[in-house]
């Protein structure tokens, strides 16, 4: 309980500890922490579980006039029943701190399924978590949203639910001068690469970039690379599914 203590007196935010209470929840664990906020799970009498999200001080500062985002974009994807996202239900406010109640996305994410379950991934399981990605980006640019941070921390997987993406503190709506809808397809390349490198035994001590070092097919490598914008770009996300199509069927 000491440690406990120091860490949240030494961390920029008041941060909560096991077992305080936040409304109607009480804090049952440490689930990570962004640029914007710090997660918690949360339990109410009746056992519900949902992410209790503290939004940084630093970020309310800073970008006030932008936190409403998160909040705005989740309750219009859940007016569309799709649940691959979490539901918002709500703010708190708690002396100096403040946040949203989320929905709780019970399973893993790929950053714990690849450095703590230390899991190789083949490729074709690769390309069906491709796919999976693509469709949720679709799903999104479809409703003028783009989020930005599309991270192995930020997908999680459960074995009957499927794939869900939260952590919606940096999404945005479309717009051809600041968030354009390829911002996306940058971070649905360095998932993949990370999903790669699972199955990578170094070899050679020296430093190499990615596209060296994995074992991948030159159809895989010009595919990755467009994503980031290397060489070349993708227009539209059909473009990105059908070449990741023929790259399956090779």
């Amino acid at each position: 309980m000491v440690l406990e203590y120091m860490k949240k007196w030494l961390h920029k935010d008041q941060l909560y500890l096991i077992h305080e209470q936040v409304g109607d929840y009480t804090i049952k664990k440490f689930l990570g922490e962004g640029r914007y906020g710090i997660a918690y799970l949360g339990q109410n009498e009746k056992g519900e579980e949902v992410v209790v999200k503290q939004l940084k001080n630093n970020m309310l500062r800073k970008a006030k006039d932008r936190i409403h985002y998160e909040q705005d974009i989740l309750n219009q994807l859940a007016k569309k029943g799709d649940k691959r996202f979490p539901k918002y239900f709500g703010k708190f406010y708690d002396h100096n701190r403040q946040g949203y109640i989320l929905e709780y996305k019970p399973g893993k994410t790929f950053e714990q399924i690849i450095y703590e379950d230390q899991y190789i991934f083949s490729k074709k399981e690769i390309y069906e978590i491709a796919f999976q990605l693509v469709d949720i980006i679709k799903f999104l640019y479809e409703n003028t949203i783009i989020h930005k941070d599309i991270r192995v921390s930020n997908v999680i997987f459960h074995p009957i639910d499927g794939m869900s993406l939260i952590d919606f503190g940096l999404a945005r709506y479309i717009n051809d001068k600041k968030y354009k809808a390829d911002e996306d397809y940058w971070y649905l390349a360095d998932f993949l690469i990370h999903l790669y490198y699972t199955a990578y035994n170094q070899k050679n001590k020296l430093s190499r970039p990615w596209y060296k070092e994995l074992d991948l097919t030159q159809e895989e490598r010009i595919f990755l690379k467009r994503l980031m914008g290397i060489e070349g770009r993708y227009e539209t996300i059909e473009q990105i599914k059908n070449d990741l199509q023929n790259i399956k069927l090779r």
